[in-house]
């Protein structure tokens, strides 16, 4: 059989993890984004990076990525920067009590042993340690996966011709193809009304023919599946971040910190990222500088060293109805050749929810635009993701992360 032909539009954190993941089990496989550089785009250009599986709800999604953080650690160590999370303020029992993913409750001697420049009245709060989380640089990241699908003969093509600006949709079937060909000429006949994804269309004119098209665009994926007739239901949370410039002299802090006003980490070239822990879309100076003064609360070295904003971003974040991943083919609402990935928790999930793909582009049957076959590898991984399916019921009320959003 000839080699699955797949199309994975988005050279972010999750479409590089597919593209690395689909070349291993002898997919053909194309990436396709617009920014010139990996990982410069949409929200892996403006994420924490924050590798955790704190207070994700319910058990399942806490398990997936709790998965997705040791694979992480077992496939790319040396991309990871182990150095654990500090959480301010936080009074949550439950995780403590958490014994597949526990925290360890923190007096304020104990935050200032581990973190001195932390200000003693925010170490009196308290915190909640999580010793096994991490960050990650999400360009090196995204660069070291695409080399590794490039290596297997992967082509990615990068730049502002590769935007996709829409996909390539036909129907079905032949007899399909005659329904619409009536419709178009006026006449009303009824069918399944069933289409098929044969590809992409970049902005530079090109067609990129595809047995498979991989979404993996975050926010961006809404859009493009509504062109073939597909609802992705994201909601609209955006998020601020800003970068300081690098501090002189030594590290002065070495965990990820977080409050309910602000969550910085220090980079290794001694910059400062900053995040905004409510949504919305204030990308002005101004914001950046509310930002610092925030984190400066929490760390006041920031301006002993003359920390200063260097850059402030709005991040457009993929944010599920029901907070959950989306992940899988698109043929249950009626679209085959189509494959959505897009989840708000991608930078933690990436490398395992990629696995979990491949395995199902292992055994994709085209026809029916859905994997197939008792491989235990592809039943176990179906099983993993079937909470996460388009098609499911999105409930709002559910609660897929235990603070406040």
């Amino acid at each position: 059989m000839a080699a699955l032909n797949v199309a994975v539009v988005g050279g972010g954190i999750v479409g590089a993890a597919i593209a690395n993941a689909a070349s291993r089990v002898g997919a053909k496989v194309r990436v396709l984004d617009v920014e010139p550089r990996p990982g410069c785009g949409g929200s892996t250009r403006s994420t924490w990076a924050w590798l955790n599986a704190q207070k994700k709800l319910p058990e399942h999604y806490r398990d997936l990525n709790v998965a997705g953080l040791q694979r992480w650690k077992a496939d790319w160590p040396h991309l990871v920067h182990n150095c654990g999370s500090l959480v301010f303020g936080d009074d949550d029992e439950a995780s403590l009590g958490d014994a597949v993913y526990p925290a360890l409750r923190l007096g304020a001697s104990q935050v200032l042993e581990r973190e001195p420049a932390v200000a003693p009245g925010m170490a009196a709060r308290g915190a909640n340690l999580w010793a096994q989380e991490a960050w990650v640089d999400p360009q090196a990241a995204c660069a070291a996966m695409l080399a590794a699908a490039e290596a297997r003969g992967a082509e990615v093509l990068l730049g502002p011709g590769q935007r996709v600006e829409r996909l390539q949709v036909e129907a079905a079937d032949q007899q399909e193809q005659q329904q619409q060909q009536q419709q178009e000429h006026g006449w009303r006949q009824a069918g399944s009304g069933r289409r098929r994804v044969t590809g992409v269309v970049t902005a530079d004119g090109r067609v990129h023919g595809a047995d498979v098209v991989v979404l993996a665009a975050g926010a961006a994926c809404g859009p493009l599946a509504a062109g073939a007739g597909v609802q992705v239901p994201l909601l609209h949370k955006p998020a601020v971040i800003a970068l300081t410039q690098p501090l002189p002299g030594p590290p002065l802090t070495r965990h990820l910190l977080s409050s309910e006003e602000v969550f910085a980490f220090q980079r290794p070239d001694g910059s400062y990222i900053l995040g905004d822990t409510r949504a919305h879309e204030d990308g002005s100076r101004a914001w950046g500088e509310s930002l610092l003064a925030r984190a400066t609360a929490l760390v006041p070295g920031l301006a002993e060293r003359g920390a200063r904003i260097e850059a402030v971003e709005v991040a457009y974040r993929p944010w599920p109805k029901d907070g959950h991943p989306i992940i899988g083919p698109a043929a249950a609402v009626g679209c085959l050749g189509l494959y959505v990935a897009t989840m708000h928790s991608g930078m933690t999930l990436a490398p395992h929810v990629a696995e979990l793909v491949a395995a199902e582009l292992r055994h994709w049957r085209r026809e029916a635009g859905v994997a197939e076959g008792e491989d235990p590898q592809l039943l176990a991984a179906q099983g993993l993701l079937a909470p996460y399916r388009l098609e499911r019921a999105y409930d709002a009320g559910v609660v897929a992360y235990g603070w406040k959003q």
